[in-house]
């Protein structure tokens, strides 16, 4: 992709799930990639075979202090730090506040100086969620872009999380409006694949006991269903929302249900169940503490904006978790 060869890309959170992925493929594509963590030993570890690349290098930095200046300028920033963990969301609302809202403040205006100062024009990738839509609709399953007028409880614990996103999108809008900084926003649903650096969720949790051949144990079935996407198929929406997206626009990057992609946390550890005992032969049991009487209900998130933009969704979520799947027991293995 022409358009990305001698560009310079940022990317905050780069050690994650998204983050390490993103950073390869604008490398494949010819870009610079500058990618910056908290933890220099992390870094070095995720991108052990980018480090002798000359398009690619590292800073050991915290997001929420300041984006240092040496970096100089930059064409576009991802900005994918952010706290995800349930525990952390629940226990440490304040730190998950502070790196939501001074992150993308700190990516803001590096991009508001570097206008002022060096005349040079970046984009800033806003990494949204699609939490700010709530929890809350009774009647509509298809969410698009639009629908933001629902929001959690204040005094849900998942509240820190939702509401931040919220105020990061505001805030980007704010800059465009009074200084003309340039950003999209991209509402991403609920990510899986392959990471090194594993966040504590449900879904990694299972994988782990699964390929170590562990039973795994939901405590509620009918839990309520959701908008998963593979790694992927994000990969490829950031990339098309960073060329041709829309400054000061939301887009969400989701399956909307396609490909078999929306299903709930106690679904999904079935087909994972499934997928290692395919793969390995060993039985895996999932246990249900509890039934719940009837499924809770879910909402969908519409994709139409960003298949305008000409993206294809592309993995089912079967072949994506057989992938991801593949990758642990080849790391296990090895």
């Amino acid at each position: 992709m022409r358009a990305l060869q001698e560009k310079t890309a940022l990317i905050t959170g780069a050690t994650g799930l998204i983050g390490s992925y993103l950073a390869k493929r604008l490398l494949e594509e010819g870009a610079r990639v500058i990618a910056v963590g908290r933890n220099g030993r992390k870094l070095k570890d995720v991108f052990q075979d980018k480090l002798n690349d000359t398009n690619f290098s590292y800073v050991e930095a915290d997001i929420v202090s300041k984006i240092p200046d040496e970096i100089g300028k930059v064409d576009f920033i991802f900005h994918a730090a952010s706290p995800i963990a349930g525990q952390e969301v629940r226990e440490l609302p304040v730190n998950v506040i502070e790196a939501n809202l001074f992150g993308v403040k700190n990516c803001l205006e590096y991009l508001k100086r570097q206008k002022e100062e060096r005349g040079h024009i970046g984009r800033l990738i806003v990494f949204s969620s699609v939490t700010v839509y709530g929890s809350g609709f009774v009647t509509k399953e298809l969410v698009t872009e639009d629908n933001t007028y629902m929001t959690e409880s204040l005094s849900s614990p998942s509240a820190s999380y939702c509401e931040s996103k919220r105020m990061v999108e505001v805030m980007a809008q704010a800059y465009c409006r009074q200084y003309d900084v340039d950003s999209v926003i991209v509402r991403i649903g609920y990510v899986y694949g392959y990471t090194k650096c594993c966040p504590n969720t449900a879904f990694y949790n299972f994988i782990d006991k699964a390929i170590n051949g562990k039973e795994i144990v939901l405590k509620y079935s009918n839990l309520a269903r959701r908008d998963n996407i593979y790694v992927t198929d994000v990969i490829n929406a950031l990339v098309t929302v960073c060329l041709k997206g829309q400054k000061g626009e939301a887009y969400n990057i989701s399956s909307a249900g396609e490909k078999g992609n929306y299903k709930a946390i106690d679904e999904i550890a079935v087909l994972i169940a499934d997928s290692v005992e395919t793969q390995t032969g060993n039985h895996i049991e999932v246990i249900r503490k509890q039934d719940r009487d009837g499924r809770k209900r879910g909402i969908v998130i519409d994709n139409q904006k960003l298949k305008g933009l000409g993206w294809v969704l592309e993995v089912d979520i079967e072949d994506g978790l057989r992938k991801t799947i593949q990758q642990y027991l080849k790391q296990e293995r090895g």
